[in-house]
């Protein structure tokens, strides 16, 4: 927005501005911007994870097309120690 100075850009910020107030507040903290994945694991610790979704590729590409990557990210920080422990092996 800065760097063009698109007035449509300048009124999606002000209007998301006025919406942070109405955010709700949830224990994870991430107020309502993700829906965090809650696993229970065997080993008693609940795992809190959020994904997010790579689509590659463009019509003309068909070798690329329908291609599709979803990853998972520790939504705190105990979860963030218990995959690192489990990564260590």
């Amino acid at each position: 927005m800065a760097a063009t100075g698109d007035a449509v850009l300048a009124a999606l910020r002000e209007e998301l501005s006025a919406c942070q107030g109405e955010a709700t507040h949830d224990e994870s903290g991430l107020q309502g911007l993700v829906m965090p994945l809650r696993l229970r694991t065997p080993a008693g610790p609940v795992l809190s994870l959020i994904s997010t979704t790579t689509v590659f590729g463009t019509p003309v590409d068909v070798t690329l097309s329908e291609l599709a990557l979803e990853t998972f990210f520790p939504a705190d920080a105990d979860t963030r120690v218990i995959l690192q422990a489990m990564a260590a092996g």
